[in-house]
């Protein structure tokens, strides 16, 4: 009978060295860390380091001394922390130095250990290593990123349940499963030439939709999170001198944007991140959406309309003091009728006199408009209420659902989803078990995938690349 087994398949070039990098800034604070993993990151310490109790350590211990240069000549008073093998972040010796927050400092102690044999880590060399040594699996060290780069509560409480392991179990359930299935088919094929089914037809389909059915429900979750996880963008946009730029001064709460009376001062693209709501959302000006021959400004014109089809949000600032052209009454009929995002109708300018025909021509989007006085602060709570009351909307996933955040999860999900899609289609085309067999196995690749039991060195690179150095 032909057993499935899988384990990783890579290649790593020269693991066994000792590393070393900085894991906080060494500015800005009272304190900096470099982090050291390696087999020799005990004994290179110990070399420069005051406190010799180091070196006798069953590890897990805290000493505090001083770090000296090879010339004795003290550099700082530190904090040493001893992870010991395998009981640490990367299943190596880690050694983890609390410094006050001085660059120099810092530069000067990182040369002291690579000169004595370390090598500077790589973009993700310390998360790299905890995979390699089992420490987590692919999802996990994916999560670590993840958590850095979260943009909302949210998103941070999603990548701390795949960092606890919540996904890599449902995966590694799905996969059980469909290997289940597998096993019984090839030992339906051993015993062909006896004339014995083990497994029905039937059967087949029904051992494989449940699984089919958890990997599209996740599939779904991906869609729903991925707006969420790249942060929320908000448009603010309109023709030329409605107020766009003093809008977001007033949201931000800070002059960001230099305010005239002059049309088109905004020619580029302006943005700025705050954390609104427990996200992080990035509010952009634009120029102003106008016919002009100014090649400048039609270049920032093409920019703001190619916004307006990336954005989550549209603010759509309209001058409620000036008699509305036909080209603010297109561009509000252009937008509004855009069912696939959230427009808010900004009437700006209530501290003047209100054109009252603009009001009427606004009346059927009611629920759409909000008057402000950008300078004045009118109207720019409910703006903000109005945002956040969209947001919510969007980052909708429950939460104590397990949910799809990765793009990479996400594609080999989809390979599974058609491969086990073929079996099915296969079963009621009568094809045969041998040819079925094919594609669950092929099902069970995109599975392991994920989680790393199948991977390649250029795959691997690709992930922790991606991370900053000293993680």
């Amino acid at each position: 009978m032909f057993i499935i087994q899988y384990k990783k398949m890579i290649k790593i070039e020269n693991n066994k060295d000792t590393i070393i990098a900085p894991i906080t800034s060494s500015m800005g604070g009272s304190v900096s860390l470099i982090r050291i993993s390696g087999g020799k990151a005990l004994t290179i310490t110990a070399e420069y380091f005051s406190n010799k109790n180091v070196v006798n350590s069953a590890g897990h211990e805290i000493f505090s001394g001083y770090l000296s240069d090879k010339n004795g000549d003290i550099l700082d008073q530190v904090v040493v922390y001893y992870y010991k093998s395998p009981k640490s972040y990367t299943g190596e010796d880690v050694i983890e130095i609390s410094f006050h927050a001085n660059p120099l400092i810092i530069n000067e102690a990182i040369e002291m250990f690579i000169k004595k044999g370390c090598r500077f880590a790589k973009p993700g060399e310390f998360t790299q290593r905890a995979f390699i040594n089992g420490k987590m699996d692919l999802v996990q060290a994916e999560a670590v990123a993840d958590m850095i780069n979260a943009k909302s509560k949210n998103a941070l409480k999603r990548s701390i349940k795949n960092l606890d392991g919540e996904l890599s179990r449902l995966i590694s359930s799905i996969k059980k499963d469909i290997i289940n299935t597998a096993s019984l088919l090839e030992l339906d094929l051993d015993f062909t030439d006896e004339d014995l089914q083990i497994i029905r037809k039937e059967d087949i389909i029904a051992k494989i939709k449940p699984a089919l059915e958890k990997i599209e429900t996740l599939l779904e979750t991906y869609q729903q999170n991925k707006i969420i996880n790249k942060g929320i963008e908000v448009l603010i946009t309109g023709k030329p001198n409605v107020g766009k730029s003093s809008l977001m001064n007033a949201l931000l709460k800070r002059d960001r944007v230099i305010v005239s009376d002059i049309p088109g001062t905004t020619r580029d693209i302006i943005h700025e991140d705050v954390i609104q709501n427990g996200r992080i959302v990035r509010y952009i000006d634009t120029a102003g959406i106008h016919y002009t021959d100014n090649k400048i400004e039609i270049e920032g014109v093409e920019r703001a309309k190619k916004l307006i089809k990336e954005v989550d949000i549209i603010l759509l600032v309209l001058d409620l003091s000036a008699p509305f052209s036909e080209e603010d009454k297109q561009l509000i009929s252009r937008l509004c009728k855009n069912k696939s995002k959230e427009i808010i109708l900004i009437g700006n300018k209530t501290d003047k006199k209100i054109i009252k025909q603009n009001l009427k021509h606004l009346d059927k989007k009611k629920d759409k408009l909000i008057e402000v006085s950008a300078v004045k602060n009118i109207g720019i709570a409910e703006t903000k209420r109005r945002i956040n009351r969209q947001i919510d909307l969007l980052d909708k996933q429950n939460e104590e659902e397990i949910s799809l955040t990765n793009y990479r999860h996400y594609e080999a999900l989809k390979k599974a989803q058609e491969y086990l899609k073929n079996i099915i289609k296969g079963v009621k085309e009568n094809i045969g078990y041998e040819f079925l067999s094919l594609d669950l196995r092929q099902a069970i690749n995109s599975m392991a995938e994920i989680l790393g039991e199948i991977t390649t060195e250029d795959v691997l690179n690709n992930i922790f690349s991606q991370y900053c150095i000293g993680k």
